[in-house]
């Protein structure tokens, strides 16, 4: 479901909490929804406790993804770079003015995770309607029907009548982007280093 290469590396969710898409209200009760602050007990120490609880509390909303991943842990040490337009090449020039296109790293588990939604996302948009996939507003309104709070979706109207989406699922880890072109794949990819899961339009 990836188009080019996916950064698989180790993120600190509490930092991709805070430079994604949006930061979920903890007052939603559906899928995808219990991301602000983790539930039962007290707050978490550390990134790792507080990145441990959330991706606790996205598998109890998404048991189906939680199944699918549950062998896959976080493995840091067999981490690979991002060999996309993130990477930078020999040239240290272009690297420099390119760097607005880094992202940040994502470890195997939250890639799986991140991979599992991209199915879920695919199927939907596969089975709407084509003036839906025209229209902003109704694809805003499939990814809250499929547990997507509006915080963490981004959507844009292009002017070929396409819509262009990027969504932060907190506890899964990574974004997920696309558009509503039926014959286009989907990234699993790292919150952008500038913030955000949508590519920045230029550098500093």
């Amino acid at each position: 479901m990836r188009r080019g290469a996916v950064a698989v590396v180790a993120v600190v969710l509490g930092a991709v909490v805070a430079a994604g898409c949006g930061e979920e209200s903890g007052a939603d009760s559906g899928p995808g929804s219990g991301t602000g602050t983790p539930s039962g007990g007290g707050s978490p120490s550390t990134a790792e406790e507080y990145a441990e609880a959330t991706r606790k509390e996205h598998d109890r909303a998404w048991p189906d993804v939680a199944r699918e991943c549950r062998d896959v842990r976080p493995e840091p040490s067999e981490a690979v770079g991002d060999g996309g337009e993130g990477a930078v090449p020999e040239n240290p020039k272009y690297g420099e003015n390119n760097a607005y296109k880094q992202t940040t790293d994502v470890t195997p588990d939250e890639l799986c995770r991140g991979e599992a939604h991209a199915v879920r996302i695919a199927a939907a948009l596969k089975d709407a309607a084509p003036a839906d996939l025209k229209d902003e507003e109704r694809i805003r309104r499939l990814f809250e029907d499929l547990g997507y709070t509006g915080d963490t979706v981004s959507a844009r109207q292009n002017d070929g009548g396409l819509v262009w989406w990027d969504v932060l699922v907190a506890g899964a880890g990574p974004c997920i982007s696309g558009n509503t072109d039926p014959a286009a794949e989907i990234d699993v990819h790292g919150v952008y280093m500038e913030g955000g899961c949508t590519e920045p339009a230029g550098g500093h």
